[in-house]
Parts: structure tokens; sequence; C-alpha cells
């Protein structure tokens, strides 16, 4: 089965305000800086990363579609003179969490790097995202680098 179905201009700005919104919450809970308000980094970030909008080279997006209805979406960049892949986000709304449907789309995205000749397929993943990590281990991912924060003073 097809779940990745690619965004079309209108549904990628309607996808890319929510994700400024989901980022601005995981930055606020991740970022451990005295820095400007979560929200503008979020779209600071948002924009360094896409300067074009929906027309930024190497970049794609993806409604994810299970029963005729959108239950998420897939952001990638695939570097084809890289051979190299990287997932910035996959989200899946809460009803279609714990279904396996995650799994599915990430064998999907798999099947279509190897089909494009890409060699290494990367993505981030906060320390706190425990079923994630256990979601990235069980598809064969490794760890590349740890990050690590200490609060000194409260």
């Amino acid at each position: 089965m097809n779940y990745l179905v690619k965004m079309n201009e209108l549904e990628f700005y309607k996808y890319i305000e929510e994700k400024e919104k989901r980022y601005a919450e995981t930055l606020a809970q991740h970022i451990f800086e005295v820095t400007e308000p979560a929200d503008v980094q979020a779209r600071k970030q948002l924009q360094g990363f896409l300067p074009k909008g929906f027309q930024t080279e190497l970049h794609e997006f993806f409604n994810i579609i299970e029963d005729g209805h959108i239950c998420g979406y897939v952001w990638l960049k695939v570097d084809d003179t890289k051979k190299s892949a990287f997932l910035y986000e996959i989200y899946l709304f809460d009803e279609c969490r714990s279904k396996g449907v995650g799994k599915k789309v990430m064998k999907e995205i798999e099947g279509y790097l190897k089909m494009k000749e890409i060699l290494y397929f990367k993505l981030h993943v906060f320390g706190t995202n425990y079923k994630a990590i256990k979601l990235y281990e069980t598809l064969g991912f490794e760890v590349a680098g740890i990050n690590m924060y200490k609060e000194i003073y409260s």
C-alpha cells in the first residue's frame, strides 16, 4: 500500500504553518539556552532550511494517506549527488499513532530512496522521544552522535 502522496504548493503552506507551531513547542522543550522566543526561533530556522519555500531545491513534501484521509506528513531532503537523504519530519496525527503506520511509512520512504539509489538515510530525534527512537532502532538506524546537557542553576 502506498502511504506517501506528494504535496502541492497550497498543501505545503498549510503544512508549514502547522509545522512552525509544532517546531516552536519542541524547541521550547529542548533548547537549553536563554535566547529569543521559541516561535521566533522556529520561524527563522524553517526559513533558513527552506529559503524558497515549496520551491527550495532538494526538499520534498508528502501527505501520509491512510484509508483516503491525510493522517500526517513527511518532509525529506534528498541529495542525489551526495547519495544521502535527511528526514526533517515524519508527523502522524494522534489518531494514526501506535497502529503501525509510522513503520510502514518509513519502509515506504526507504523503498523510495533505494529507487533513487540513495545510500544514506539520516534523521534527528530528540532523546525524550522514546517511541520514535524505538521505531528507528527496529528499522536499523544507528546512533551517529549524542547531544547532552546538564542544568547548572535553577
